[in-house]
């Protein structure tokens, strides 16, 4: 019997297992060996997936399992994150319902401290409206700093983003992705089934693109919502290592090709956390990528397709401009700011930086890696000679921002400015003390007061 992966472009005190399906939990080293099956986009005809006769389907076997317990390692798990047993304050906690592999359930029993309480922004700085020809989306109501938490959330619902499924003899492959649909709205179904009823709503009512190509309702909202979500299956690369998350307000975000946020999740409270990546107005859409934006117009407008839109950005219908920029932008050799070399080198490449700084803020990148690798070089090399007033402008506005991807620390917390007070102040006062040899713990000591803000996220199409 054939098998393939079927790529996926969500107050309970038991957990639920599907004991026996179509849907396999197959071992990850098989399951990576298998040929990748995509489903369809757009209009797709009908197709009839009545079995061969002789088939016998294995049925679809829910068990309801104590919580507490781990998972058992041949079975799919449906599972309530946080459970009542870990949580406090459960019936008044915001939850997620979960669709995992095995082992994913022991990623998280096994953190310390878990599960770790949500991190909310003091003030709600949005509000959802009706937006012409986009459907709804969030908007600004004050005036935000980049770096500034805009939403922290628990996803609705994290399924699986690959999954095994059995393939029927002599399926077409038109078949065989109308008959993988079919189950997967299945489970789908069971575990929005499981959510609380102000949970289930807001799923429910989450655009879907993805009506007209064989998806039942609720898968077709996955399909149009998941953010793409790693480590939870350590060691397992590649689709069949990465879940899919449903988000309420997330998932309201309209696209940009040049977004003001971006979102990290924290396994620990098992949340996302939405930043503004920019200064942004009081009344102006807040915006996120679904797909990557460093690549030329053609390719953001060929992955923005199934969405169902044509984007009209600037960087979109001044493509030409746009595209020398960006290319630019790739072209860019990050790595080269971890060299320390001669004063002329360090000369050059402040230039250097400075130049590719300025035409990430004139694209409107600052959601791109790059970006904070740009501020940490430019922070740096000031260190390095000796000037630490434009250091500790460029530490400060490092500080700010939501993914530090080189200065790291385990913290989940929003950005303390008192943090970067005392950042600025020990840069100042070591350049005045001391001669190079001593920059190096004047820089790490920067580090204790920088949090981390990375596990950058993109959404699945």
């Amino acid at each position: 019997m054939k098998r393939s992966v079927l790529k996926n472009s969500k107050a309970k005190a038991s957990t639920g297992t599907v004991a026996e399906s179509p849907l396999l939990a197959l071992d990850a080293t098989v399951a990576q060996a298998l040929p990748l099956a995509r489903f369809p986009i757009g209009k797709v005809d009908k197709v009839d997936v009545s079995l061969p006769e002789g088939y016998h389907e294995p049925s679809l076997k829910y068990v309801e399992r104590d919580a507490r317990h781990g998972s058992l390692q041949t079975a799919m798990t449906y599972t309530t994150v946080p459970n009542p047993f870990n949580c406090a304050n459960f019936s008044s906690e915001p939850v997620s319902e979960c669709f995992f592999f095995p082992g994913s359930k022991e990623v998280l029993m096994n953190l310390p401290n878990y599960p770790q309480p949500l991190v909310r922004p003091k003030t709600t700085s949005f509000r959802m409206i009706d937006v012409p020809g986009k459907g709804k989306g969030l908007f600004s109501t004050r005036a935000l700093k980049a770096g500034d938490l805009i939403l922290t959330e628990r996803p609705l619902l994290v399924c699986a983003r690959a999954v095994v499924i059995l393939r029927p003899p002599n399926f077409s492959d038109a078949q065989y992705s109308q008959y993988s649909l079919d189950h997967l709205e299945k489970v789908t179904e069971i575990a929005v089934g499981r959510m609380r009823p102000e949970a289930k709503a807001a799923f429910i009512a989450l655009a879907n693109c993805h009506m007209e190509d064989g998806s039942g309702p609720l898968f077709g909202v996955v399909r149009t919502n998941g953010l793409s979500l790693g480590g939870l299956r350590p060691g397992v690369r590649g689709e069949m290592g990465t879940y899919n998350a449903t988000c309420k307000d997330i998932s309201r975000l309209n696209h940009s090709c040049f977004p003001n946020t971006a979102s990290r999740f924290d396994m620990a409270s098992f949340s996302y956390s939405l930043y503004a990546v920019r200064d942004i107005a009081d009344g102006e859409e807040l915006t996120y990528q679904y797909t990557a934006v460093g690549v030329p117009a053609a390719e953001r407008k060929k992955a923005l397709a199934p969405y169902g839109f044509v984007c009209t950005c600037t960087a979109c219908t001044d493509a030409a401009t746009s595209d020398a920029r960006r290319s630019n932008i790739a072209a860019f050799n990050a790595n080269l700011i971890e060299a320390r070399a001669s004063d002329e080198f360090l000369g050059k490449l402040l230039v250097k930086c400075r130049a590719q700084l300025e035409l990430v803020e004139q694209e409107g990148l600052e959601s791109l890696r790059i970006y904070w690798i740009l501020l940490r070089a430019l922070m740096d090399v000031h260190i390095w000679r000796g000037q630490a007033k434009d250091a500790s402008a460029y530490a400060g506005k490092l500080n700010k921002m939501p993914t530090s991807s080189r200065i790291t620390m385990n913290s989940s917390t929003p950005t303390d400015t008192r943090n970067t007070k005392r950042g600025e102040k020990s840069i100042a006062v070591s350049l005045k003390r001391t001669g190079r040899t001593a920059l190096i713990s004047c820089f790490i000591l920067f580090a204790m007061y920088t949090s981390e803000y990375c596990n950058y996220c993109s959404i699945s199409v």
